[in-house]
């Protein structure tokens, strides 16, 4: 008996692939997360507390103009709770990868022109699962998902993609996909803006604190345009910010050339230029 076991292993071994090369890929995981049992009982239990939580005889809500609609990545640490007090009746709220307007201008134009909301906030954040799979690479997603990531190319360029992300550059892109969605944004809700009837907000939302004033924070660096830090501060829209808040405003991840900048020219020094110099000299 033992023998016959013996020869059946070996008949086994022998059977097997010889290429030592062979792809030896972990499987992935058929489900990931929680379980789908757990998720359909936190569903229904918490829906049943908030049902009751409200009195059975109080009135109805009558729907009002939300106080902003709002453009955000699908990230699902983004949430509105993160800058907003009661969410609920108050944001229009349109998501996809990248915070991108044109994937998206359906649902926003029915926010800004149906619904009258009097700000569109665009956010981008930070640590972007979005922006770092469009730098990284995508073809071998599908094509939906590869079709909506495209439209990322029009913000952050065609050489972004494939050259890597690393901490310092990754806010940089989000700062300047945000720039685009709200100069989109005030090209094509224009009338409404020059009218005072809508203010477009650009903000990045800090959430592992790569600009260093803390977790989740959200950072004002764009309205209806605008960029420059001391001209976003004295913006009227901004009038009831304190001093603290209002310092917050307009900060921006240094570009390199700015740090280059910084460095060759020392406090309370002029920078002279080589040519400069060399006419000096021949003058001597």
């Amino acid at each position: 008996m033992r023998l016959r076991m013996v020869l059946s292993l070996l008949l086994i071994v022998a059977l097997l692939p010889a290429d030592g090369s062979a792809d030896l890929r972990p499987i992935k995981k058929l489900r990931a997360g929680l379980p789908p049992y757990a998720v359909a009982e936190k569903i229904a239990r918490h829906n049943d507390q908030v049902v009751a939580s409200k009195p059975a005889d109080e009135p109805l809500r009558i729907p009002g103009t939300p106080h902003m609609t709002w453009l955000a990545d699908c990230d699902a640490r983004v949430q509105a709770t993160l800058f907003y007090p009661d969410p609920v009746d108050t944001i229009y709220a349109v998501r996809n990868p990248g915070n991108q307007l044109m994937l998206s201008a359906g649902a926003i134009d029915y926010g800004v022109n149906e619904l009258l909301t009097p700000v569109l906030l665009i956010t981008g954040n930070t640590n972007s699962d979005s922006l770092r799979l469009f730098v990284k690479g995508y073809s071998h997603l599908g094509p939906d998902l590869r079709r909506d990531l495209n439209g990322l190319r029009l913000s952050l360029g065609e050489q972004t993609t494939r050259i890597g992300i690393e901490a310092r550059a990754e806010p940089m892109l989000v700062e300047k996909n945000v720039d685009f969605q709200v100069a989109t944004a005030v090209k094509r809700y224009g009338e409404r803006i020059e009218s005072g009837r809508l203010v477009v907000i650009g903000a990045v939302i800090d959430l592992n604190n790569q600009y260093g004033q803390g977790i989740n924070r959200l950072i004002i660096i764009n309205i209806n345009g605008e960029t420059s830090q001391e001209r976003l501060r004295n913006m009227h829209h901004l009038v009831r910010l304190d001093k603290r808040l209002l310092g917050l405003v307009g900060q921006r991840m240094p570009r390199e050339d700015d740090t280059q900048d910084t460095r060759a020219t020392t406090p309370g020094k002029t920078q002279t230029s080589k040519a400069t110099r060399k006419k000096r000299t021949e003058k001597k």
